[in-house]
């Protein structure tokens, strides 16, 4: 516990670090030189209801050199930074036993405040999870800990960087063991260092920023349950909007960047370029957009203006990340899901005025209600949405969008490292082998057949040609009255089958090995493992708990693997494949 409050301490002030940064380069790369900037709370309706850009030239420029300054840093320093950093961090929990190179966590404040600086559209949850978690990485490294005790930390540091960024500390906290999984899973051994470290980010960040709320929807309410209805229609519209956003996602980069016969580190130049084109004429969706979601929430943009936005959010984000570019897919799916709630309200009260009362909350919904569908992330999303309005007057409406979404989409989701479940994780492979052997029986994996017995008194010659003339590999000793003494395989009668002297004096009970255990029918595959490694055989005699004398069958390493992988077969595919790759149960 002590080591992820140190993790939140760092994950605290690294949120510092990259916010101040991103503010900095926002405000020297664009505002200064193009004069735009994103409307304040409050700020005049007049300013908002339309498309207004500057028209500078300059804003096809910025994102371009941007894009190409962070691609030179990021490819050729450390490619792990590249795109957004969540799913960074994923894979190193899943396949990299949680361990993250160092020089990641510095590369990424300083790429991600450069793409997102000059104007490209991303979010803040990307880097900072891959900051928190890469310091994470570190402490466990330098400790020395083992892999399991590495990627709680991971966790632990990117649950107090994104909980102190989103002024968010119990969604990120869920989110963090949440995110890793594509179906309904979490990595419940890491929940509490999670809140841990997002309790003590969240505190640091706060005595800097305050304890305001990121937005200020005003009251929000909704009608039951005449209401629940629209939202119920909305969580399908967020589905069909979220598998556009995902396929147009990765279409983009598989189809279009990664095709491109030019350096991967010129691609984020090309995908500033094109950037800059849409936001030469619609500024609002370069950057995490918040200003413009204050404004939606205020009614200041005209419900067609909305669906505009949205969809040009997708567009720019699918430049921006989809090419090389360093930054999250957290804040872009914020902006659009309050951009889809909004239009879907404000149309909605002006078409049936009965069924929508309240359309800005169709907009704090559509925060929430998108992104966990959309990530597979539902409960954290919900209370994440909640923490950032600082308002849960709207959680049942967020509850039923969320779900409706995330069972609408099924297993689409932009974060593409994410494994099926536990069972399909490598983190967890040697875990669910272990569990699955101690819930099975022996009989479960043995067939009862004719067991070779040898004879205590047996000579070495006849002994010989008994073994040499059998199908087994193991042979058990007994006495005449069938109790046994000891076990032999081809093995010991190796070591003396050239002692021509010594055969006409040798008996079987002087070859066999007599420290021997048996299994019943009835113990656990694991035991029976255990027993075979302790003494270093691969084959052990099976009894009956009735008769422990009397030997039914031999049980062997063989069949105990050849039942693990016909297991193994009769899972999904993803949980097949990962589980399949380890012969050693």
């Amino acid at each position: 516990m002590w080591l992820s409050i140190l993790v939140g301490v760092v994950a605290g002030f690294g949120a510092i670090l990259f916010d101040e940064s991103l503010k900095l380069t926002f405000r020297y790369f664009i505002t200064l030189h193009t004069g735009y900037a994103e409307p304040v709370r409050g700020a005049d309706a007049a300013a908002t209801l339309g498309f207004t850009s500057p028209y500078s030239p300059l804003l096809i420029v910025i994102p371009t050199l941007g894009g190409l300054v962070s691609g030179l840093l990021v490819f050729l320093v450390a490619p792990e930074a590249e795109g957004h950093g969540t799913d960074a961090m994923i894979d190193a929990f899943h396949h990299r036993g949680g361990y993250i190179r160092k020089r990641v966590p510095f590369i990424k404040i300083l790429a991600s405040a450069i793409t997102i600086g000059s104007g490209g559209s991303a979010g803040k949850e990307g880097p900072i999870a891959q900051i928190g978690a890469g310091f994470g990485s570190i402490l466990a490294s330098t400790l020395k800990l083992r892999p399991r005790e590495r990627r709680i930390l991971v966790l632990a540091g990117a649950a107090g960087g994104i909980g102190a960024i989103f002024h968010a500390p119990l969604g990120a906290a869920l989110f963090a063991p949440e995110v890793l999984y594509r179906t309904e899973e979490f990595e419940y051994e890491a929940i509490l260092p999670c809140v841990v470290s997002s309790i003590v980010a969240y505190s640091i960040f706060s005595q800097v920023y305050g304890r305001e709320a990121l937005f200020f929807p005003g009251p929000v309410d909704f009608a039951l349950p005449t209401e629940l209805l629209p939202f119920a229609l909305f969580g399908a519209v967020c589905a069909a909007v979220g598998y556009l956003y995902v396929k147009l996602f990765y279409g983009s980069r598989d189809y279009f960047f990664r095709p491109l016969r030019i350096p991967k580190v010129f691609k984020p130049a090309v995908g500033g370029l094109l950037l800059g084109c849409v936001i030469y004429l619609f500024p609002q969706v370069m950057d995490g957009g918040y200003g413009w979601i204050q404004a939606a929430m205020e009614g200041k943009i005209l419900w067609y203006t909305m669906i505009a936005l949205a969809l040009l959010k997708i567009l720019a984000t699918s430049c921006t990340i989809s090419s090389g570019g360093s930054g999250g897919v957290f804040g872009p799916s914020v902006f659009i899901g309050a951009m889809l709630g909004g239009a879907f309200g404000f149309l909605g009260q002006q078409l049936a005025p009965g069924w929508v009362s309240h359309p800005s909350s169709f907009v704090v919904v559509g925060i929430g209600g998108f992104f966990a569908g959309v990530a597979k992330v539902p409960l954290s999303s919900i209370i994440m949405a909640c923490e950032m309005c600082a308002s849960y007057s709207l959680l049942v409406p967020l509850m039923l969008v969320s779900a409706i979404n995330y069972i609408i989409l099924g297993r689409v989701s932009l974060y593409e490292k994410q494994v099926l479940s536990r069972v399909a994780s490598p983190a967890h492979v040697r875990e669910f082998a272990r569990g699955l052997l101690q819930m099975s029986r022996v009989y479960e994996a043995v067939q009862e057949r004719p067991v070779t017995l040898i004879p205590a008194d047996m000579p070495f010659a006849e002994l010989v040609k008994k073994v040499t003339n059998a199908p087994d590999n193991y042979f058990p000793v007994v006495k005449p009255d069938g109790s046994m003494i000891g076990i032999l395989s081809i093995n010991d009668i190796r070591e003396v089958l050239f002692e021509d002297s010594l055969n006409h004096l040798i008996r079987a009970s002087d070859v066999a090995t007599h420290q021997v255990e048996k299994v019943f029918l009835d113990d656990t595959l694991q035991t029976a493992l255990d027993k075979m490694a302790s003494l270093q055989v691969d084959e052990l005699p099976v009894v009956r708990r009735q008769s422990p004398e009397e030997i039914v069958t031999m049980i062997s390493k063989r069949e105990i693997i050849s039942y693990y992988h016909a297991y193994v077969t009769e899972l999904p595919a993803s949980a097949a494949e990962t589980l399949g790759k380890s012969d050693n149960p």
